[in-house]
């Protein structure tokens, strides 16, 4: 009994190391991300709408919010596309966008007059549910902007909702997958964005 469970615990730390290496030494974690990845658009007009990515809440008096890592690389990518682009609205989604990611924007040097709020989203579903009517009043192309791990079901969110959008991610996990040192957290992230596309297909929201 107990050389079958040295055998199986051997098996179990054998198999733990080799994922190690996978993870650490290969393009593992760069290729899953790619995966979800759309093909990016050349389109540098209409409207430019921006996931926001969830924000962070710390200890303090109002406004306690602050911009999450992930929003915080689609504001700075955003800034980039509009100053080499010609569009001529920006759309950011999320609640507490307008107190987080719009200011940002705006130091950025995009007008705040061409900056549209939709602040009322918790998902990536209710991003694409609250931006139609929004979108709706606006032409098009409508070009989405979200991190790249996060494309692929942002992407059919929006078409969920009728909304044709033109993919363009920033780019994150395919930077950090670069980096040893910030593989493994760029793994864990991705790990759980193919569970949030899970989820979402079984409740049929994509």
């Amino acid at each position: 009994m107990l050389h079958r469970l040295w055998l199986l615990l051997r098996a179990v730390l054998m198999a733990a190391g080799a994922f190690t290496l996978l993870v650490t030494f290969t393009p593992l974690v760069r290729w899953a991300a790619g995966q979800l990845s759309a093909t990016w658009t050349d389109t540098d007009r209409g409207v430019l709408v921006v996931l926001g990515g969830g924000t962070v809440t710390y200890a303090g008096p109002a406004p306690n919010q602050a911009i999450s890592e992930s929003g915080y690389w689609r504001a700075i990518h955003a800034i980039y596309v509009w100053r080499r682009g010609h569009f001529s609205t920006v759309l950011v989604c999320g609640r507490h966008s307008g107190e987080t990611m719009k200011p940002l924007l705006v130091a950025g040097g995009i007008p705040a007059s061409a900056i549209l709020v939709e602040d009322g989203s918790d998902s990536t579903r209710e991003n694409a549910q609250l931006a139609k009517p929004i979108l709706a009043g606006l032409p098009g192309p409508f070009v989405l902007l979200t991190s790249d791990f996060h494309t692929w079901r942002a992407r059919r969110c929006f078409a969920k909702e009728g909304i044709r959008v033109e993919a363009l991610p920033a780019p994150d996990i395919l930077k950090r997958s670069n980096a040893p040192v910030l593989r493994w957290q760029a793994f864990w992230e991705v790990a759980a964005e193919y569970a949030r596309i899970g989820y979402y297909r079984f409740r049929g929201w994509i």
